[in-house]
């Protein structure tokens, strides 16, 4: 039978869509439906809720960007991947830096990997009535919310700083303000630090600092702090998405040694540790075959934290070692302190074996002489450990040991 036009129009309208569908920024879904008697959709909801941008670093509502600064995605669910060191050592902020890769960044920096990755902290400076006072560092406290955290200077703009390669173009400067509430101080002037990173033609980069503060704004001389972003370390990153991470329960090591520690189980870069890796030592650092010392005697703690953000392949990290008086080598006789020049009584006890089972008090005395050496380097299924305290035995001459800590134990942890 011949179909009429009437039949025709509405077949065709039944199979038409009469809307769309579409997943927000939550994951929830929601149904856009054709606006008045118009047969199109508004899709200006898909726009706002899609996290697109033309301007190179991207849009989130969650997480906004500063400047070049975007949110890369979340470092803890490995969605950060191939950090690779091409930068650490002593930033001056007072003075302009200029970075000096590790490796070619070719002329559109690092364009094989997603950007570029830096790594910092505050360092603050007390003003009394204009005059300038003591130096400290302060660590930073990444929360898009903007709430104040003692000991912390608080930034919304994302860390660690994540900077697109389209963003860094050469020859063109990109602003990176510090944003937030910082230390949270009740004063009337302030100002956030920034960064300003200029790609050179000769591919090295430099890094401006502009101080921020918050202080009382007294034009006679004010009182408060300044603050400088200092720049610890630079890397390359790339975005992959989200990856299971692997629990505190697992060991990733077996055995007992000191230097590389050979872990299975972590990724290649380390985007499945959780918040980073525990490692312990063993309760006795060793001098010898035959000889032993309590770390507990070296004032060095059982366990320590790499935090994930630092877990950066070829990155060396130094970690502060407990403060332990040691002794002033020019004299054996008395032993004096070699940090404050008095009388030194924190004798170290050391044991000795015979049949390597029993052991027995080394009856000779003992000083630790230096301050010790303690840094990790991150490699690629490997950690390199190195911690270490030099003991002095007096004699007439100093006579030196090397007390050498070892691991047995790395996992990853949760804050």
């Amino acid at each position: 039978m011949a179909e009429n036009a009437l039949t025709k129009v509405a077949r065709i309208a039944a199979g038409s869509a009469m809307g769309a569908t579409y997943k927000d920024k939550d994951g929830k879904q929601q149904v856009i439906k054709p606006t008045g008697d118009a047969n199109y959709l508004d899709l200006s909801g898909v726009i706002t809720n899609s996290g697109s941008s033309s301007d190179g670093g991207g849009t989130n509502p969650d997480n906004p960007s500063a400047g070049a600064d975007y949110y890369a995605g979340s470092l803890a669910d490995g969605e950060i991947t191939e950090r690779n060191l091409e930068w650490s050592g002593t930033d001056d902020p007072t003075k302009d830096l200029t970075v000096t890769f590790n490796d070619d960044p070719g002329t559109k920096i690092f364009g094989q990997y997603d950007g570029i990755t830096i790594l910092g902290h505050i360092q603050k400076i007390a003003l009394d009535k204009g005059v300038v006072g003591d130096t400290s560092e302060v660590d930073l406290n990444y929360d898009s919310k903007n709430t104040k955290k003692d000991g912390y200077y608080t930034t919304t703009a994302p860390y660690p700083i994540y900077i697109k390669t389209e963003s860094l173009p050469a020859g063109q400067t990109a602003n990176v303000p510090i944003n937030g509430v910082g230390e949270g101080l009740d004063n009337s002037n302030e100002k956030s630090p920034e960064l300003n990173l200029t790609f050179n033609s000769d591919k090295t980069l430099t890094i401006n600092h502009v101080m921020g503060y918050s202080n009382d704004g007294d034009s006679a001389g004010a009182t408060g702090f300044n603050y400088y972003f200092v720049v610890d370390t630079l890397a390359t990153f790339s975005t992959q998405g989200a990856v299971a991470q692997l629990p505190p329960s697992v060991n990733l090591f077996s055995g007992l040694t000191s230097g590389d520690v050979m872990t299975v189980g972590p990724s290649s870069f380390y985007e499945n540790v959780m918040d980073g890796l525990e490692v312990t030592f063993d309760d006795y650092a060793t001098i010898s075959s035959n000889e032993k010392v309590a770390i507990s005697s070296l004032k060095i703690d059982k366990t320590f934290k790499i935090p994930k953000e630092k877990l950066i392949i070829g990155n060396i990290i130094n970690f502060p070692m407990n403060y332990l008086d040691y002794a002033d080598l020019s004299s054996s006789s008395p032993v004096k302190s070699a940090i404050t020049g008095k009388y030194l009584n924190n004798k170290i006890t050391v044991l000795e074996t015979d049949d390597g089972s029993s052991y027995y008090n080394d009856p000779h005395t003992y000083y630790a002489i230096d301050a010790g050496v303690f840094n990790v380097k991150v490699s690629k299924g490997k950690i390199n450990v190195m911690c270490t305290k030099l003991l002095g035995e007096p004699s007439g001459i100093w006579l030196k040991y090397t007390a050498k800590l070892k691991v047995n134990k790395v996992t990853t942890y949760k804050n």
